[in-house]
């Protein structure tokens, strides 16, 4: 039987402090989570509870007490950050060489138990980690062999098909089985197959095998297993709320022998379903573990009163959740500020002014303030207007609006239409979407350029004379045809229409429509950008305000900025000033939450991830009208503003509109009218709008229940229930892979079986 190559594993190190001292400072649930002993542990972590201190001191304290070495704990969290600050504070708690205590993420562990025992599985123990680029060209050669469409199939979609089974423990031949009615999970299916065909024969795996492959390891070696379980006589788990199914596994089957498992969440902080977590890990933990110790943390360190009380009373529209109230003995904190405005530069605008008023009054740095949106789309009014107010800014895990991959290729194209001669623009996208341009025939047109004298961005109306053939001659004439065409449609339309004309003619549009949700994304950021031409007549001035908006050396950043994020990305951050805008229905929430139960549930967890991030002051905004999908529509509240209690706010709005005031007032529309597309390829140069659905047209299916349906998302399923009429037509559907959802059939892909 092989043991451990841990060196240091017999390492005791020089003793740690006296155990009492670790329980200094803390209150009394906390100081009950640190010292209980006696079996699995559920910690429930409000938000700024000091979950990390628990979790350190209670290592700490295993240690000071003898209950258990350095080598016999492992300690999990979700990222390198979080795992480096929880070993840097057990040192400095202990005071020992902690090298032989496991302090890591999920797949930093795995990849030390594959590293050792891969072979298990019959892997090199020197295999090779994919990363998703690797993983996605890995796809597309596949699905070229197979003759698969790559443009209506790609890639991207095909691969986080294959990582969600994954994470669900389903195999390629189990996933083959269970979705083999459905045409594109039975050509998934196929690629999968030989996907993990290529791996094995590569020796390597992809992120989601780190995972699937360590339990794969335990599970196949009896005599491992039962080391590793006999060593790690202590687990913890920061984070419990966020793991998946696998990980789920692996803290349960490591933690067997001892049962020695403490977790630390917060369900209402569950906030990652769209990256496989699935929050009945923590909700179902006390089923699994019958006697488990149950100490929930409702003290928050970080809040005034004021911002705990309206992050309790929306999570409290949650239903199923275990109760729980957060609470300060801090300050109560004045109001939370709430400002309507006309449209969202309206709104941005007040923002801006509001945060200066803050920087001035309350000498907050601009580092400590920072404002939250729920897509990445919303940042480009904010960044436009924070730089017109001279607001240092930055924008955190994500790139500035105009920086984004789609935006600059359509304003590359935009920048060709208008220069003729700029190069640059046009070798980033003479092959963008793809039209059979290598290497070689880009090197034919640049040496034609070179040697009579012309602009790259002029040789392609000299293909044929550049000695290029065949597809490379067919797609470079497309190219010069494309933006003869832009350009002679630009001098008659507006900045707007002539977007529209770039992203519906080049191909771009159909090429993220393609990509599945992922596209649906990137296309909404292309919809912002059209959004943002409407302001121009002509595309010259659109173009230069954009290079205008997109110059960051205009940003003073030595006196720091304020942080412009996603919500999802706001998880474990916090500042003295937190604004969250674009409070509106079909906004945040999402639209795509409106038809769904859970994801509406989701879409609040966020809403109190947002709040729950500010310290003294906190911002809400919504507008009456935004521009989205290209045009400007009507907005209405966001539902979690009714949910805050009124006199927890300040309103500094004028009189709203009095169509439409509340968010009940809305009737769900078809998602397709909410989304924006660009003109049908080939209609943009002809006359007349092009036709745009209306509806899924599955409230027309006369569903019943006991029907059998397919989603586009979910897979197959049976109808439970039907009520309403019409574009209010509901049903209940018990999906084979999802469960339970309740869906508006107008607003839903859905068909008979």
């Amino acid at each position: 039987m092989r043991g451990f190559s841990d060196a240091s594993l017999f390492d005791d190190g020089p003793p740690p402090p006296d155990a009492a001292t670790l329980l200094e400072g803390l209150t009394a649930p906390q100081r009950a989570a640190v010292t209980y002993r006696g079996g699995p542990l559920l910690v429930v972590a409000g938000a700024g509870s000091g979950k990390t201190r628990v979790l350190t001191r209670r290592i700490a304290h295993l240690l000071a007490t003898g209950d258990a070495k350095p080598w016999e704990v492992m300690a999990i969290t979700f990222t390198n950050k979080a795992a480096d600050e929880m070993r840097r504070r057990v040192i400095d708690l202990v005071g020992a060489d902690v090298r032989s205590m496991w302090v890591s993420t999920f797949h930093s562990a795995c990849l030390r138990i594959l590293r050792s025992h891969a072979d298990v599985l019959g892997y090199d123990r020197g295999f090779t980690i994919y990363d998703a680029g690797d993983a996605q060209s890995a796809i597309e050669r596949i699905e070229q062999e197979l003759g698969l469409d790559v443009k209506r199939l790609t890639p991207r979609s095909v691969a986080a098909a294959i990582s969600a089974a994954k994470n669900e423990m389903v195999g390629a031949a189990r996933y083959r089985d269970r979705f083999g009615d459905d045409p594109f999970h039975r050509r998934v299916g196929q690629v999968y197959e030989l996907y993990e065909e290529r791996l094995r024969r590569a020796n390597a795996m992809d992120f989601d095998d780190l995972l699937a492959n360590a339990l794969g390891v335990l599970r196949a070696d009896e005599g491992l297993r039962a080391q590793y379980q006999e060593r790690f006589r202590h687990i913890l788990v920061d984070e419990f709320q966020d793991t998946n199914a696998v990980q789920n596994e692996l803290v349960l089957t490591l933690a067997e022998r001892h049962r020695n498992l403490c977790v630390v969440g917060d369900a209402d902080q569950s906030i990652y379903r769209f990256r496989a977590a699935d929050v009945r890990n923590i909700l179902h933990f006390e089923q699994r573990f019958p006697d488990a110790e149950v100490i929930v943390l409702e003290q928050n360190f970080r809040s005034t009163q004021t911002i705990l009380d309206a992050a309790n009373a929306v999570i409290a529209k949650n239903p199923g959740r275990r109760a729980k109230r957060l609470f300060t003995e801090g300050e109560p904190g004045g109001p939370i500020r709430l400002y309507r405005g006309g449209d969202e530069y309206d709104e941005a605008r007040w923002l801006a002014a509001e945060l200066r008023r803050l920087r001035s009054t309350h000498d907050i740095p601009w580092g400590e303030m920072a404002v939250f949106y729920r897509t990445n789309a919303q940042s480009r009014v904010l960044e436009e207007e924070f730089l017109h107010a001279g607001l240092p800014y930055r924008v955190v895990a994500g790139l500035r609006f105009y920086d984004r991959r789609e935006v600059k290729t359509a304003m590359a194209y935009a920048r060709l239409v208008v220069n003729p001669r700029d190069e640059a623009s046009a070798r980033r996208v003479i092959n963008e979407p793809r039209r059979g341009l290598g290497e070689a025939a880009l090197g034919k047109l640049g040496a034609f350029a070179a040697a009579n004298g012309l602009s790259f961005a002029e040789s392609p109306w000299f293909a044929k004379e550049a000695g290029l053939t065949g597809r490379a001659l067919t797609g470079a004439t497309q190219f010069a045809t494309l933006l003869d065409e832009l350009r002679r449609h630009a001098t008659e339309r507006t900045a707007r229409e002539t977007i529209d004309a770039i992203v519906a003619e080049s191909g771009l549009g159909a090429a993220l429509r393609a990509e599945g949700e992922e596209g649906v994304t990137r296309l909404e950021n292309l919809g912002e950008l059209a959004s943002a031409a409407s302001n121009y007549e002509g595309l010259l001035d659109f173009v230069e305000r954009v290079a205008l908006v997109a110059d960051s050396d205009q940003i003073d950043t030595g006196a720091g900025a304020v942080s412009l994020m996603t919500l999802h990305v706001a998880k474990g951050l916090e500042f003295a000033v937190v604004a969250i805008t674009g409070l509106e229905e079909a906004v945040f929430p999402h639209r795509r939450a409106l038809a769904d139960s859970e994801e509406l549930e989701e879409e609040r967890r966020l809403c109190y991830v947002g709040l729950t991030r500010a310290r003294r002051h906190l911002l809400l905004s919504h507008a009456w009208s935004r521009h989205q999908w290209g045009s400007r529509l009507d907005a209405l509240p966001s539902r979690f503003l009714a949910e805050i209690p009124a006199p927890l706010v300040e309103d500094l709005s004028r009189t709203p509109p009095t169509r439409r005031s509340s968010f009940r007032d809305l009737e769900p529309e078809p998602e397709e009218n909410l989304r924006w597309a660009p003109p049908a390829e080939g209609r943009v140069f002809g006359s007349g709008p092009a036709p745009v659905a209306r509806s899924t047209g599955a409230e027309t299916l006369g569903l019943v229940a006991g029907d059998r349906v397919v989603h586009d998302r979910y897979g197959a399923g049976t109808v439970r229930a039907v009520a309403g009429e019409g574009s209010r037509a509901r049903a209940t559907v018990a999906f084979d892979a999802h469960g339970e959802k309740q869906l508006v059939l107008a607003l839903t892909p859905l068909r008979r079986a």
